[in-house]
C-alpha cells in the first residue's frame, strides 16, 4: 500500500466523500421532471445529467486501472533469429550445409529495480487523486455556474413583474385621462404623455422578456429543456455564509487547492523517480540455440544499465524535477492568496450590500412611494402636473429595479462565499436558508 503524502491528509475526508459526488441517478434523489424551477433543483439537474462530469469520472477510472499496471514488471520480450549464415561463396544462403549456421530462439525480461515499481505506482495513486480532485472542484464549479445563470433568470423574472404592475398602474391612468379627455377636464396632450409613458414602458418590458430569453438559453446549456420551466415564487433560499474568519481558516482545504496539493503530491514522486535514474536496472535474457552440424545448446545473458555519465544526463533530470516541484508549491501559495482575497472582497461586499438594501426597505422605497402619492394627489387638486407624477411613478419603478440589482448582486457574492466554503447542495437546509 502506498503512503500517502503529508500534503494529501488534509483533503483525505472531503475525498472520501467522492463516491457519493460522482454524476448518476444514485447520488440523490431523481429530480421532478415538471413543476417549479428552483435553484436547489437546477444544481441537482446539472449535476446528475451532465456528460462533461460523467467523462472526468471515467478519467479517474482510467487513472486507477494505470495506478496498478504502473507497479508491474515489463511484458517479456521473445527473441529468435539465424546467425553465421554465408554470405559468400559456394555455399551462400545454405541454412543447413554451412556448419557454422545456427537458429536461436529466447525470452528477455527486464527486472526493473523494486523502488522504481513502487515510486511509480505511488506516482500513479498521485494522478489518481489529482483525477478525483480535479473532478470534485470542477463538480463545485459546475454547481456555481448554474446557479449565477439560474440567478440571472430569477432577476429577469423578478423586474418584469416590476414592470408589469407599473405598467398597470399606467393603462389605469390612461384609461381615467381619457375619460377625463372625452368629458372636457383634461387636455389633450397629457392624454398623449400618458401614452407615449406607456409605450415606452411596454418597450422595457419586451427588453425584460429578451433578457429572460437570453438567460434560459445559457442555462440550457446545463440543464436541456428543463431549463425552460418556470420558477418558484420568492427569492431564492441561500443560506448564511460563514464569517470571514472561519472561511479563510477552511480555505487551504478547498478543493480547488487541494489540486495543487496533488501536483506538488505528482511532483515529489517525480523528483524521487529522478533519484532512481542513479541506481541501474537488469534484464536477463534465456535462449536456445539449433546447430544443424553441433549439438543443440542453451544461452544466459545478463544486461546491467551503467549510469556513469550523469552530468549532463541524471543530474540535469534530478534538477528539472526539483525546479518543477519548486514551482508547484509556489503556484499552490499563489492560488490560496488568489481564494483569501476573493473571500475577503466577496465577503465584504456582501456584508455592506446589507446595509444598503436594509436602506432601500426602510427609507428609499418607502419615499419613493410617498413621492408618487403626493404628486397624484397634487395633480387631482389641481395644483401639480401629470409630468410630475409620471415621473414620481418612473422613478419608483427605477429604485425598485435598482433594489432588485443589489438583491442580485448579494445573491452572487453568497454564491461564490458558498463556492468558497466548499458547500455542497442540501435541498433540505438550503429551503430554511435566509433571504440575501
Amino acid at each position: 500500500m502506498s503512503r500517502i503524502p503529508p500534503s494529501s491528509r488534509a483533503a483525505c475526508a472531503l475525498l472520501s466523500l467522492l463516491p457519493l459526488l460522482l454524476p448518476g441517478p444514485a447520488w440523490t434523489d431523481p429530480v421532478p421532471e415538471t413543476g417549479p424551477l428552483s435553484l436547489p433543483a437546477a444544481r441537482r439537474i446539472a449535476l446528475d445529467r451532465q456528460p462533461m462530469l460523467e467523462a472526468e469520472a471515467h478519467q479517474v477510472d482510467a487513472a486507477r486501472e494505470a495506478a496498478v499496471a504502473a507497479r508491474q514488471l515489463p511484458d517479456p520480450v521473445l527473441r529468435g533469429g539465424v546467425s553465421d549464415l554465408t554470405a559468400t561463396g559456394d555455399q551462400i544462403g545454405t541454412l543447413t550445409r554451412q556448419s557454422d549456421t545456427q537458429f536461436t530462439v529466447g525470452i528477455q525480461q527486464a527486472f526493473p529495480r523494486a523502488d522504481k515499481r513502487r515510486l511509480r505506482g505511488e506516482r500513479a495513486d498521485a494522478e489518481t487523486r489529482l483525477a478525483e480532485r480535479r473532478l470534485l472542484t470542477d463538480r463545485l464549479q459546475l454547481e456555481r455556474e448554474v446557479s449565477l445563470v439560474w440567478l440571472e433568470v430569477w432577476k429577469a423574472r423578478e423586474a418584469h413583474s416590476l414592470a408589469r404592475a407599473s405598467e398597470h398602474e399606467a393603462q389605469l391612468q390612461l384609461d381615467a385621462l381619457q375619460l377625463a379627455y372625452a368629458s372636457g377636464r383634461k387636455p389633450q396632450a397629457e392624454v398623449r404623455e400618458a401614452r407615449v409613458a406607456l409605450e415606452l414602458l411596454r418597450d422595457e418590458i419586451a427588453k425584460l422578456e429578451q433578457d429572460d430569453g437570453h438567460a434560459r438559453s445559457q442555462l440550457s446549456r446545463w440543464l436541456g429543456e428543463a431549463a425552460y420551466r418556470p420558477l418558484p415564487d420568492g427569492p431564492p433560499p441561500l443560506p448564511e455564509p460563514p464569517s470571514l474568519a472561519v472561511l479563510l481558516d477552511g480555505l487551504r482545504n478547498h478543493p480547488h487547492l487541494d489540486i495543487s496539493s496533488a501536483e506538488i503530491d505528482v511532483a515529489e514522486a517525480d523528483v524521487r523517480l529522478a533519484r532512481q535514474a542513479y541506481q541501474s536496472d537488469f534484464s536477463v535474457e534465456l535462449g536456445y540455440g539449433h546447430r544443424p552440424a553441433f549439438s543443440d545448446y542453451l544461452n544466459l545473458q545478463v544486461s546491467v544499465d551503467l549510469p556513469v555519465f550523469t552530468a549532463n544526463r541524471q543530474d540535469r533530470g534530478l534538477a528539472a524535477k526539483q525546479s518543477e516541484l519548486l514551482r508547484a508549491e509556489a503556484l499552490r501559495e499563489d492560488s490560496f492568496r488568489e481564494h483569501a482575497a476573493d473571500a475577503r472582497l466577496n465577503h465584504g461586499d456582501w456584508t455592506r450590500l446589507g446595509d444598503r438594501l436594509a436602506r432601500f426597505d426602510d427609507t428609499i422605497l418607502p419615499e419613493a412611494e410617498a413621492r408618487i402619492e403626493a404628486a397624484r394627489l397634487a395633480w387631482a387638486a389641481g395644483s401639480g402636473s401629470l409630468s410630475e407624477v409620471l415621473a414620481a411613478r418612473r422613478a419608483a419603478l427605477d429604485t425598485r429595479l435598482r433594489r432588485l440589482e443589489l438583491q442580485t448582486d448579494r445573491s452572487r457574492h453568497a454564491l461564490q462565499l458558498r463556492y468558497l466554503a466548499a458547500r455542497e447542495p442540501d435541498t433540505d437546509t438550503e429551503s430554511a436558508g435566509v433571504t440575501p
